[in-house]
């Protein structure tokens, strides 16, 4: 949203991209570290392309699928760091949301918007500058 706050549909599957199976995701506790230090590595490794007023979602994963369970039972957060690719280093941080509806479908909305009711907090996706 303007304000910066999430959206279910930020919590969906692409349209634009019909091989995609899950979100992609980052647990911060595998990073180790405080959690200024944990966000500085998930913006250092992120491969994703981040807009200057881009924003990452922090909620806790066992609050999402408490949330979630009433509305859909497929949905698992599988641990999948990646691999060192090209220019890209390793992410032993990366997670994976599967099972999650078709975009666009009533079901992906409600879990999208339930979704975004476990946000706790959102964090610049590019750091500061100084």
């Amino acid at each position: 949203l303007e304000d910066g706050s999430p959206d279910g549909s930020d919590f969906q599957l692409r349209p634009n991209r019909p091989d995609e199976t899950g979100l992609s995701v980052n647990w911060l506790e595998a990073l180790g570290m405080r959690k200024e230090q944990q966000l500085t590595e998930v913006r250092r490794l992120c491969r994703l392309h981040r807009r200057p007023k881009g924003r990452f979602a922090e909620m806790n994963v066992g609050e999402v699928r408490r949330k979630v369970a009433e509305e859909l039972v497929t949905l698992r957060v599988i641990h999948d760091p990646l691999e060192p690719v090209g220019a890209f280093d390793a992410d032993p941080s990366h997670v994976e949301i599967t099972g999650l509806p078709p975009h666009g479908s009533d079901q992906a909305m409600l879990v999208g918007d339930l979704i975004a009711e476990c946000v706790a907090a959102m964090h610049p996706a590019l750091a500061a500058s100084r």
